[in-house]
This record gives C-alpha cells, structure tokens and sequence, in this order.
C-alpha cells in the first residue's frame, strides 16, 4: 500500500512508519523543516518525507476547491492560507502518487497540559485536520485513519461521550467529521460560543444544568450517528477509521511521561509524590500499537470507531506498583543490590490529578482482539527494556 503519514516525526509516528515500512509498505511522512526528529526519520530506509506546513490545509476546509483555485491565481509572495495551499498542494502533488491507498493523520498540535486548555490552539488543529480530509477525499484517498486518544470519551463512555478539555473537544469533533462523510454538522462539543462561556463561572455552570438535562437526547442521537456514518460510508468512498489510541509507553516518549519520570526515579532512589492513581487505567506498548494500526489498515475494516489498547486494564496504582517491582528487580540483578520490597518511596495521593481530572479508561477490547489481533509485548517486558534504555543513558 502506498500510506501518507502526517506527524511522522511524533512519538507515534515513528513506531507506525517503522512498523509499515517493515511490511513492505510505501510511506511518506509529512514533517516541518526545523523539526527535532527530522534525523531519526532521515534514517528510516525507504521513508520518503515531504516538507509542508499542515497549516496550508485549513484554507481547504473553509472554500474546499474553490480555496485552492483562488490561491493558484495569487501572486507567489502572497501570505493567504490559499496560496500557501497551492504552493504545498504543488509540492504534494510531485511527491505523493496519485492512487495514494491511504492516510494516517497524527499531526496535531497542543497536546501537552498547557496547549489541552488551549481553544485557540485547538480550534486551529480542528480545521488543519478538516482541510487534511478534504485534500484526501478529492485526491482519492481510500482509507482515512484518525489518531484520537481517550480524551474524547472524557468522563462520559464511547455512547455518550463527554469530554473534559478542549483538545478532547477538538479531537471528538473531527472524529464525528469524519464519520458522517465530512459533512458540516453543528457540534456542541466544540464550538467557539462553548469555551468562551467557560470563562464566566455563571454561565459555565448554567451550561453543566443544560449538559444534564441533555444526556437524555444524547443517547437518541447517538442511535442517528450510527445511522448517519453509515450513511456517509456508502456515499463517500473514502473510509474513515477514527482510532482512539489510549496510553502508550515506549522508548521514544517524552521523559516528562509518568511511565517515563517513574523508571528515572526508580534507577535514581528518588522518592516519588503521585496522585491517588486509582482510576482504571490502560497501558499498551508503542510496538504493539504501530502493529495494531497496521493491522487496522490491512484488515479491510469499514468506517467506525476502534479502540486501541492492550488486554490489561487495571488500577493506575497497579501499574505504578509493578514499574517500581520491576525496578528494584533490575537494580538487583544489574548491581548486585538488595532492596527492599515491602518499602517504597512512591508517595500516593501527594499530587492533584492532571486537568481532565481522574478519568477511568474503560476501552474495549472487541475491536481488536475479537478480529484476531495478538500482542507481542507484555507489560514488564515493555518495561524492563526502558529499564535498559535509561540505565544505559546513565552509564
């Protein structure tokens, strides 16, 4: 398959390119000039990259062809989004073959705790995404896969969503774009007028009232959703698989992760302050999630939404227990030391919960594994090898 891969050079969007390219498969990556892992990707044997501002999409979600007519006939020093477009639409079109099988869009900024609370930000992503659909739809793109993450789901179920943040908003947003064929529908999750109410603490409340008084017609329109992406499948060709990735750890990450930040301490003897960490939680190894896209991509399936996770769910404080465990085993074993297990220097309930608060992830594991899906990396294996990695960053 001939695969565009927009974000290429994130965390996910290496492990995926990696993984793909190893299948044989014709991958292009969308990344910035300046970008920090443009070598990592450079060394990627096969993986051809393209540089273009995602940005220049936006202007093919608010005009659609009309956008990128206007913005060939603008003068080349114009600034116009339009002529920004046709600029990197020109650069695209030399780059990319014109029977490209399919698109994995992971280009998404703001995604730190900061840039979550971010509707500006947010709203931006939103459009660049739209635009990025468009462009596909019309070049005759056959599959469309979406990386959303848990975030959608927020405090509500996959039923009746109820996301927290605004990048949640955003995601759940485009999620819903996409599955009824990119078709412009009014969505409360997101909009301009809803975040601007949240600045006031009056109006933020009155409108938690109207959210609770709504719940009832969610669950009716969750039933016309159903219908309505249906619909969207047999009139629009392109299939729209919209992911949503739960927690995933791997070499790679950001060092400020908590799966990341707790191995560091742990080979450091530092102590830990956490949050209560007893919300259900859900880890899934970076390899396994870039197979698990693969495997979505080859498999055939029809639009819809796809949870991906591992077969593990359990307390966050499980989890947390059996990285420091696993810790002290390695230490034992790598030095010779002898520590305690019945002592810890992890300190529960220390630290308030991050901004969308302790959210239970509750995935479903019907989506992958009823279809013959397997994982390859266990838990402690996933975190024994980035016992290895740091230790040997130490040394």
């Amino acid at each position: 398959m001939k695969i565009l891969i927009s974000g290429v050079s994130s965390f996910l969007g290496i492990y995926t390119a990696k993984e793909l390219l190893s299948q044989g498969h014709q991958v292009y990556g969308i990344v910035r000039k300046e970008s920090k892992n443009r070598e990592k990707l450079e060394s990627l044997r096969g993986l051809q990259l393209i540089s273009v501002d995602m940005k220049a999409f936006s202007s093919y979600a608010e005009e659609g062809e009309l956008a990128l007519a206007e913005g060939i006939r603008k003068q080349e020093d114009s600034s116009s989004r339009e002529a920004a477009f046709s600029r990197n639409g020109f650069a695209l079109a030399s780059l990319v073959p014109n029977d490209l099988d399919a698109i994995i869009h992971f280009a998404w900024d703001g995604v730190g705790s900061k840039g979550r609370e971010n509707p500006e930000i947010q709203e931006q992503n939103l459009l660049m995404s739209k635009g990025f659909y468009q462009w596909g739809l019309q070049n005759g793109v056959k599959y469309f896969l979406f990386a959303g993450s848990q975030a959608e789901y927020g405090r509500g179920t996959r039923e009746n969503p109820e996301p927290v943040s605004a990048y949640g908003k955003a995601k759940l947003s485009f999620s819903r774009y996409g599955l009824s064929g990119g078709r412009a529908v009014e969505d409360s999750a997101f909009s301009e007028q809803r975040f601007k109410s949240f600045e006031d603490k009056e109006e933020a409340e009155q409108e938690k009232a109207k959210e609770t008084e709504q719940k009832a017609e969610q669950k009716a329109e969750h039933k016309s959703e159903h219908k309505s992406e249906h619909k969207a499948e047999q009139e629009n060709p392109m299939k729209f698989l919209d992911l949503r990735i739960f927690s995933v750890y791997g070499v790679g990450d950001h060092e400020t992760t908590l799966v990341h930040t707790l191995v560091q301490a742990v080979l450091a003897g530092q102590s830990m302050d956490l949050s209560p960490c007893s919300q259900m939680w859900n880890f899934m190894e970076a390899r396994d999630l870039a197979r698990a896209i693969a495997f979505l991509l080859e498999g055939g399936f029809r639009s819809g939404t796809y949870d991906l996770c591992s077969q593990d769910s359990r307390l966050l404080k499980d989890y947390v227990l059996e990285i420091e465990s696993l810790g002290k085993a390695f230490l034992e074993k790598k030095e010779g030391k002898t520590l305690s297990t019945s002592s810890s220097l992890l300190r529960f309930g220390e630290r308030a919960s991050n901004a969308e608060g302790p959210v239970d992830l509750k995935p479903s594991i019907k989506d992958l594994y009823d279809r013959g899906f397997q994982e390859k990396i266990s838990f402690s294996q996933g975190i024994e090898e980035l016992y290895q990695h740091f230790y040997q960053k130490r040394i």
